[in-house]
């Protein structure tokens, strides 16, 4: 893997935030931040002091032989990633040793005494390390402008994964600048870029699991629409068979019945039992088919309810389906963003112009210097 590591320079008045952002103080509003493992991070420089007492501590240590002013650079806040990829395949426990032996390399290169603070943060998605380290020059002096050159940032780059690889680590260094820090915003601009990229498989996730189940749930309204218009269609029967009862009815209202002179019973003319014995052969026929329309009356109905249920789901999954096109537009909006970020890096990036002002500047003391000579 490449060697992730970042690099920012502070004034005093920044080390405050910078501590309340590595220590989790106030209102946390990253939701890469998970709090319940917040207690698993921690610092491998053993102190009671916080981070700004620390740097302060360190700048009074050394101020009797520096020039220290409001505007001075006392901390260099660095970041070390561990990628997601890398931090699958090595684990906590080797994740955690690489960052390690990452301070172990630091505290050679720049002194363990100006190593103030390696807080190693497990509460993200990633495993990474908040380095701060006063910069100190070998002659015991605040000099951020001697020991953060151009030069020695490259030496960084090139040197830090030699180290690590003899550890045992399969580090190299970074295929991008080779003569230029990483800024902050570069930092920032890849975890956007990584943000964007959870964003991608995210809708991709949303496409495989709703795709088919939506497409299901259409098939099965459909479903629901005709079994509706069969039972429409069941009771319109239901209706034809009442009215024709009705008309059976008037029918037999019609036939009439005599008494015989000398006998109790009943006689009929033989049209009306014609009509009477057609009658009951019909309304057995009808009643068997009431029957039957009434059973299927009642399945249908069963069925109508459980697609009454598959309908309801359909309507929350087309609210699913909602937040899926807006999700869509939040990773476009993320995108144009990315984009301007990578326009304004390009328009920050002031190192070559910085390195020819300070060539300007030393050949400035030079003049300066010799015109000194010759005026004594």
């Amino acid at each position: 893997m490449e060697f992730a590591w970042n690099t920012q320079k502070n004034g005093v008045g920044a080390v405050k935030g910078l501590e309340k952002e590595q220590d989790r103080e106030g209102k946390i509003t990253n939701k890469e931040i998970d709090p319940e493992k917040t207690k698993l991070n921690y610092d491998l420089v053993q102190s009671e002091l916080n981070l700004y007492q620390r740097v302060k501590k360190r700048v009074e240590e050394v101020k009797p032989v520096s020039r220290v002013q409001k505007n001075s650079v006392v901390d260099y806040s660095n970041i070390i990633t561990v990628p997601q990829e890398q931090f699958k395949e090595w684990g906590i426990d080797k994740s955690k040793d690489y960052l390690k032996n990452v301070y172990d390399y630091f505290c050679k290169e720049f002194g363990k005494e100006n190593v103030v603070s390696a807080k190693v943060h497990l509460d993200e998605t990633t495993p990474h390390m908040h380095l701060h380290f006063v910069p100190v020059s070998e002659e015991g002096k605040l000099q951020a402008r001697k020991v953060m050159t151009p030069q020695r940032i490259n030496k960084v780059h090139t040197e830090a994964p030699v180290y690590l690889q003899e550890r045992g680590f399969d580090v190299f260094r970074g295929k991008g600048k080779t003569d230029k820090s990483l800024e902050i915003k570069e930092f920032k601009a890849e975890k956007l870029e990584n943000k964007i990229n959870e964003l991608e498989n995210k809708l991709a996730e949303l496409t495989n699991r709703h795709k088919s189940t939506i497409d299901q749930l259409k098939k099965s309204q459909e479903k629901v629409k005709e079994q509706f218009n069969t039972i429409k269609k069941t009771s319109e029967s239901l209706s034809k068979l009442q009215e024709h009862t009705k008309g059976v009815l008037g029918k037999l209202d019609n036939i009439e019945a005599k008494k015989g002179l000398f006998s109790d019973k009943l006689s009929i003319s033989p049209q009306d039992y014609s009509t009477l014995v057609n009658l009951a052969k019909v309304g057995e026929s009808k009643s068997f088919e009431n029957l039957q329309l009434k059973s299927k009356i009642g399945d249908l109905t069963q069925k109508l309810d459980k697609y009454k249920t598959i309908d309801t789901e359909f309507q929350r999954l087309k609210g699913i389906d909602f937040k899926y096109y807006e999700l869509q537009r939040k990773h476009k909006n993320l995108n144009i963003t990315f984009e301007r970020v990578e326009k304004t890096l390009d328009k920050l990036d002031l190192t070559d112009k910085v390195n020819n002002e300070l060539k300007a500047m030393r050949i400035a003391e030079k003049n300066l210097s010799k015109s000194f000579d010759m005026e004594r």
